[in-house]
């Protein structure tokens, strides 16, 4: 597996003066069964995610990773499961995917921050129904925070232009690649960020799965040539991570859906895991056994959401490419 952007953003090579140079490594976007449920399956009260916190730990660690985090949605309860079952450990850091939401775009974006404690956690909860506030929490606490997934969701065509603008002014680190989202979404975050490195701002990248299986957990991942977690993100902030791994396709989605939904299955069956109380668990069994022939469903979907992502990314980037199209001052 190489590390692959811009030649511009490679400041290190794998080799110095001909000699193998051995990366520090981390999968800096991930999930487990403490990331909630999942949006599009609501009426089954099916996870986002089923992966238990110490598989994570463990199947990063076996794949390559330096260093570890766990990133669920709005909680830190995997990190925390983590930690009380192995301690502190200078492999692994604190880390939350946080969603804030920016009335001004009545868009909601997802924010990775790492190295927090518990009670920043709390503190940043009530933050995150405006962006704006939660963002100079952040930055006042100097805690590491990156834009994930740029345009993951932006569906407001006529100003997407206003939002690339505002969120470089708001963020220094952009997840440059991320493993869930197709190669023309991941370019065209690479080229805006060349175009702000460019016009003399020092930006920083991160590269994650976005796994919500263990499939892909550690294929795509940021490297830099730290020895320890603090150098590893000092990097971070000065622009020295490079960028590692595989994009997503129809075929990676589907498969991280049916990851996700034949997990389910044994969940809603099994009368020891106490995910469901008696009633709830007929009733879901019932409606699981309803949409048993439609398992082949997931596929389609996967096929016309990676045509309709691909259209409107493109859209963005004929917008966004264009010499005219983006203030250098920003």
């Amino acid at each position: 597996m190489t590390c692959k952007l811009l030649p511009e953003f490679l400041p290190y090579p794998w080799a110095i003066q001909g000699k193998p140079y051995k990366m520090f490594k981390a999968d800096f976007h991930c999930h487990s069964r403490f990331s909630g449920h999942a949006k599009h399956l609501s009426f089954l009260r099916c996870r986002d995610c089923y992966s238990q916190p110490l598989d994570v730990y463990y199947v990063a660690k076996r794949r390559g990773m330096d260093l570890v985090t766990i990133t669920d949605h709005d909680s830190i309860e995997g990190c925390l499961e983590v930690l009380n079952r192995l301690g502190e450990r200078p492999d692994f850091i604190m880390g939350e995917e946080v969603s804030a939401h920016f009335p001004e775009f009545r868009h909601t974006v997802h924010i990775g921050v790492y190295g927090l404690s518990e009670a920043q956690h709390r503190e940043l909860q009530p933050l995150r129904q405006n962006g704006e506030e939660l963002v100079a929490y952040l930055r006042r606490a100097n805690l590491l925070y990156v834009l994930n997934h740029f345009f993951h969701d932006f569906g407001d065509r006529a100003r997407v232009l206003a939002f690339i603008e505002r969120m470089a002014q708001l963020f220094d680190v952009f997840e440059v690649r991320n493993g869930s989202q197709q190669r023309e979404h991941n370019t065209l975050i690479a080229t805006l960020l060349e175009r702000l490195r460019r016009s003399g701002r020092q930006v920083g990248m991160v590269a994650g799965s976005d796994s919500h299986t263990l499939r892909r957990l550690g294929r795509t991942y940021t490297a830099s040539p730290a020895t320890t977690r603090e150098e590893f993100l000092a990097d971070i902030r000065a622009g020295r991570g490079q960028i590692c791994g595989a994009h997503s396709n129809h075929l990676s989605l589907a498969a991280d859906i049916y990851g996700v939904v034949l997990r389910y299955y044994p969940t809603v069956l099994s009368l020891r895991n106490g995910e469901f109380p008696p009633l709830l668990r007929v009733k879901n069994f019932f409606l699981s056994l309803a949409a048993a022939p439609f398992l082949f469903t997931p596929y389609v979907v996967a096929v016309r959401h990676s045509r309709i992502e691909r259209s409107r990314v493109n859209h963005y980037s004929r917008l966004c490419l264009d010499p005219q199209s983006f203030s250098s001052s920003t």
